[in-house]
């Protein structure tokens, strides 16, 4: 009984959250922009996944790709910065910038690289939770 009352009011209390958040806006700021500023390694080749991912993105939001390339440490500096929404690349789960930014699934992997592999992957802004859902989303296959 006392779960089932504790399950209740935990509810009550979530009811009222708007989760999952974006404390800086990216979710909002691309639907409002019709733009999803992309930054793109230099060299990384595209992957047919991640094309996919991109094109249901902007079918989702409505917003074309607005595509950046550069170098990898400038682009995703320009996306701790707030200067781009995602940034594609090929980067390994042990980069040192996994504690600056997220950085997403393998894209079109069958099974998870190991942790110091380079894999095609999207990077986003830390805590920007909605827009990483939407991407991991777009990048599963799931329903829109």
């Amino acid at each position: 009984m006392a779960r089932l009352v504790f399950a209740g009011a935990l509810g009550i209390l979530l009811a009222g959250c708007d989760l999952p958040r974006d404390p800086e806006g990216t979710e909002s700021l691309v639907r409002s922009r019709q733009t999803i500023r992309l930054g793109w390694v230099s060299g990384a080749r595209p992957d047919p996944a991640a094309q996919a991912t991109l094109a249901k993105l902007s079918r989702k939001f409505g917003a074309r790709v607005e595509r950046h390339a550069g170098e990898s440490e400038a682009l995703l500096s320009e996306l701790e910065e707030g200067r781009l929404d995602l940034v594609y690349g090929h980067f390994a789960e042990s980069s040192p910038w996994a504690t600056k930014v997220h950085l997403g699934e393998a894209e079109g992997a069958k099974k998870k690289p190991p942790k110091d592999r380079h894999a095609p992957r999207f990077a986003m802004r830390n805590g920007e939770n909605g827009w990483i859902m939407a991407v991991a989303r777009a990048g599963s296959g799931a329903a829109e």
